[in-house]
């Protein structure tokens, strides 16, 4: 099938938020023209940063209902330690799936031997909603290393297949709805194609240039094809981008703070026991982040 710039939906350029410190994350969903990509409502892009001694990340402990959070590292290491106990170091190539369902919290930090020495991290974050029937399911974590995860060859690309089913492959990482997540290398003038067969699709460069017909596409544009296109792009140059996808769900989901839920009575429980510390806590850490004010 051809493919030009008119399978173009839209292109939602990142916010940028300050974490401190000089360091910031680019965000591109939830945007006010597109809340979802299939099943994925909450993308958060931490380019590579470098960090001297005694700096980090240290993201106190937090809750989540109703989804699956997934990191996917590229360089550094990170700190997970969850409410159910789990407390795994995350390494470049890694990926962590962690479902929150009826409630979980965690905190994410610098590991103890990265804080006195320089260190760079490069980190891509999703928060997968859940489909109906799996949304009060039980928490539960799963760290997926580096080797577990398939990497292929689809003609002239390298593909690393993160989460889902995607180009006759499928991922380790355990999805409770239709979705795929690569990691998609492509050298100079080669070129790229996927067919997500109905299903809503969005790709975003994190160093490179890509072409969709005679558009040219710079880094940091998140870029949301019309529902049911293919993807073909060209790279301009050498280049690195993600697609991401899946069937959208038939009904809306709400999204306050860290929770999301098609209910916003689940929403408002979930805040009620994250005040009154009768939500599952991470255990030894004590220093929460507190509701949002307003």
């Amino acid at each position: 099938m051809s493919v030009t710039e008119n399978s173009i939906l839209m292109e939602i350029p990142p916010r940028l938020l300050s974490l401190g410190g000089g360091s910031e994350v680019h965000r591109m969903i939830p945007y006010a023209k597109k809340r979802m990509v299939g099943p994925f409502i909450f993308f958060d892009y931490f380019p590579a940063t470098d960090f001297g001694p005694q700096q980090g990340i240290h993201v106190r402990p937090h809750p989540h209902i109703g989804l699956s959070t997934l990191s996917y590292l590229l360089e550094g290491q990170v700190l997970h330690h969850d409410s159910l106990e789990n407390k795994v170091l995350l390494n470049p190539g890694d990926v962590n799936w962690m479902t929150a369902g009826e409630g979980i919290s965690h905190s994410e930090t610098t590991p103890a031997d990265l804080k006195d020495v320089p260190h760079r991290l490069h980190l891509l974050q999703f928060w997968v909603a859940l489909p109906l029937a799996e949304e009060d399911r039980k928490p539960s974590f799963m760290h997926h290393p580096k080797a577990s995860i398939p990497r292929f060859k689809v003609k002239d690309a390298d593909v690393i297949l993160i989460a889902g089913a995607a180009l006759d492959h499928a991922s380790p990482v355990e999805v409770f709805s239709d979705l795929f997540f690569m990691d998609v290398h492509l050298k100079t003038d080669k070129e790229f194609y996927f067919d997500p067969r109905g299903d809503e699709l969005a790709f975003y460069i994190l160093k490179g240039r890509l072409k969709v017909g005679e558009k040219s596409i710079p880094p940091d544009d998140f870029v949301v094809l019309h529902q049911g296109s293919p993807l073909h792009v060209f790279a301009e140059e050498d280049t690195q981008f993600i697609v991401l996808g899946g069937t959208p769900f038939p009904e809306p989901r709400h999204i306050y703070w860290n929770f999301v839920s098609s209910s916003k009575e689940k929403i408002e429980a979930a805040k009620t026991k994250w005040a009154d510390r009768s939500f599952p806590q991470v255990p030894g850490e004590p220093d929460i982040i507190p509701l949002p004010e307003n």
